[in-house]
C-alpha cells in the first residue's frame, strides 16, 4: 500500500510537547470515548493476543468498555485469569460478557494451531484480531519451529494464526455488512532494519538483538500492507500500530548497555515514555476508529498516521522508514511466510 500523503493525526496537538507518562497524551479509554464507542460493539468480537501484561491489558481493559465480546489469550493462565478478573470487576458498563480466555504459547506453531481451533469451537463470529503479543531485543535463540525468536514470535505465529481466522473474519465481515480489521502491534523499532528474505533465522552468524527486532517489526508493518491490500475489497482491512515508548515486561531482555548501542538515553528521554494506558491507545483506534471504515494498509504512531521519517531523526522519534511501504519486499515476506508456516498462498 501508498503511504498516506496527507497523514491523519487528530492528536498531533498534545504529543508537540510531552511531560512522561499520565501527560495530555491521550488513553485507550479516552480513545473509545472520543469515537463514541461506549457500548457501540455489542454483539462482535474481538481477539486480542498477550493480554496478561503491559499494553495488552490495557487494550483489553478499554475495548471491554465498547460492549464487544473479547476473547484474551496469553501463556500464563494464572496470570490472564488475575486480569480478567480485575477488568470485570472495574468495567463500567452492565451487561459485557465476560472475556474468554484462550491458551497461547507463540514460540510454538502447533500452539497457535491449537488455539485457533479451539476459537473456531467457541466462537461463530470474530471482527478484530489485534496481533499485541512479542519479545523484544532477545539473545540469540529460537523458537521450537527452529525459527529466530522474535521474527518467530512478533511475526510468524501472528501470520499463521490470522490464516487460520482469515476464512472466519471474511465470513464475519460479508453476514454483517461491517469490515472486519486485523491489528499488528509494530514499532519505531522497525528503523533498526528491513527484512532478511535470503537469511530470516540469521544462519549467518551476524545476528544483532536489535536489528532482529527491527526485522520483526518491519515484518508486522508488510503483513498488514499485504492483508489490505488482498482483502481490503472483501471488507477485511489491517493497520500496523507504534504504540510509543512504554516500560512494560518487554524490557526484559534489556540492559543499560543495549540502550545505549541502540542510540537511546533513557533519562533524557523519560518526557517521551508513554503509560501503558496511554500505549494501548493507538491500536485501540486502529482497531475502532471510524477513520478506517473501508480502508487500512497505513502505519500509525501516536493515535495518527505516521510521516516519514526524517535522515537524522533520533532512533525513537516519529515516523516511518523508508522501507515501510515497499510492495515488493512485503511479497517476498508474504511468499516467505506461507511457506515457513505451512499454509498455502493465495
Amino acid at each position: 500500500m501508498p503511504a498516506p500523503k496527507s497523514p491523519y493525526q487528530p492528536y498531533a496537538s498534545v504529543h508537540q510537547k510531552t511531560n512522561g507518562p499520565g501527560d495530555a497524551r491521550p488513553t485507550a479509554l479516552q480513545v473509545v470515548k472520543d469515537e463514541n464507542a461506549i457500548g457501540a460493539h455489542r454483539g462482535r468480537v474481538f481477539l486480542i493476543t498477550g493480554t496478561s501484561s503491559g499494553i495488552g491489558v490495557e487494550t483489553a481493559r478499554a475495548l471491554y468498555e465498547t460492549g464487544a465480546t473479547l476473547y484474551l489469550s496469553a501463556r500464563q493462565i494464572p496470570k490472564l485469569e488475575k486480569v480478567v478478573d480485575d477488568i470485570v470487576a472495574n468495567g463500567k458498563l452492565e451487561g459485557v460478557p465476560r472475556p474468554e480466555i484462550l491458551e497461547m504459547h507463540l514460540d510454538s506453531l502447533d500452539s497457535v494451531r491449537k488455539a485457533a481451533e479451539e476459537f473456531k469451537g467457541r466462537s461463530d463470529r470474530l471482527d478484530v484480531l489485534i496481533c499485541n503479543a512479542g519479545v523484544m531485543a532477545a539473545p540469540y535463540s529460537t523458537t521450537q519451529d527452529k525459527l529466530e525468536t522474535q521474527w518467530g514470535t512478533n511475526h510468524a505465529a501472528h501470520f499463521l494464526l490470522f490464516q487460520l481466522l482469515k476464512p472466519l473474519m471474511l465470513a464475519t465481515a460479508a453476514k454483517s455488512g461491517q469490515d472486519a480489521r486485523v491489528v499488528t502491534t509494530s514499532s519505531v523499532g522497525h528503523r533498526y532494519g528491513g527484512v532478511r528474505l535470503d537469511d530470516i533465522n540469521w544462519e549467518d552468524g551476524s545476528y544483532d538483538k536489535w536489528k532482529a527486532y527491527g526485522q520483526s517489526k518491519t515484518s508486522n508493518i508488510y503483513m498488514a500492507n499485504a492483508i489490505d491490500r488482498r482483502y481490503g475489497s472483501k471488507g477485511l482491512h489491517a493497520t500496523s500500530a507504534h504504540p510509543g515508548g512504554i516500560m512494560t515486561e518487554l524490557t526484559r531482555h534489556t540492559s543499560p548497555d543495549d540502550w545505549a548501542r541502540a542510540g537511546l538515553d533513557m533519562e533524557a528521554l523519560a518526557p517521551v515514555f508513554k503509560s501503558p494506558e496511554q500505549g494501548a491507545a493507538t491500536q485501540t483506534w486502529a482497531a475502532i476508529a471510524k477513520h478506517f471504515d473501508g480502508h487500512g494498509g497505513v502505519y500509525l504512531e501516536d493515535v495518527g498516521e505516521a510521516g516519514a521519517a526524517t535522515e537524522t531523526a533520533a532512533s525513537i522519534a516519529p515516523g516511518y522508514a523508508g522501507y515501510a511501504y515497499d510492495e515488493e519486499a512485503e511479497e517476498g515476506l508474504w511468499k516467505l511466510s506461507c511457506k515457513v508456516v505451512g499454509v498455502e498462498e493465495d
